[in-house]
């Protein structure tokens, strides 16, 4: 473990990369994931499988990034939350639902999060 590294970006790294690898098993095994309470909403940006697999490795990477201290896994997690923020209020206001859902509140809450660390990034 990194000395230098802050716990909350330690534990935000660690819980994106177990979260990204429950979201590749939910895409790989959707029947699976399912019965175990897992579900993947359908939006409008995840129209099929490959591109979900993608936005997922991105996310794993900037997680990766995000733990070693480097100032692009730093800048890759920024803006992979906001453009993920941004397609979640898309999806909910297409739908006429509020657009405030536990995944909204978690990619701003990782954005504040992470923003006041960047000295620690190189």
């Amino acid at each position: 473990m990194n000395e230098n590294r802050p716990i909350i970006i330690t534990m935000i790294g660690d819980l994106s990369i177990l979260s990204g690898m429950l979201t590749i098993g939910a895409i790989i095994f959707p029947g699976y994931f399912a019965k175990l309470g897992f579900h993947m909403n359908p939006l409008p940006i995840y129209s099929n499988i490959v591109m979900n697999i993608i936005l997922t490795l991105i996310f794993i990477t900037a997680s990766v990034g995000l733990l070693w201290l480097k100032k692009w896994g730093y800048w890759l997690t920024i803006v992979y939350h906001f453009f993920y923020l941004l397609i979640n209020v898309i999806w909910h206001l297409q739908n006429k639902q509020v657009p405030l859902s536990l995944t909204i509140v978690v990619a701003l809450v990782i954005i504040i999060d992470i923003i006041p660390y960047r000295k620690y990034f190189t």
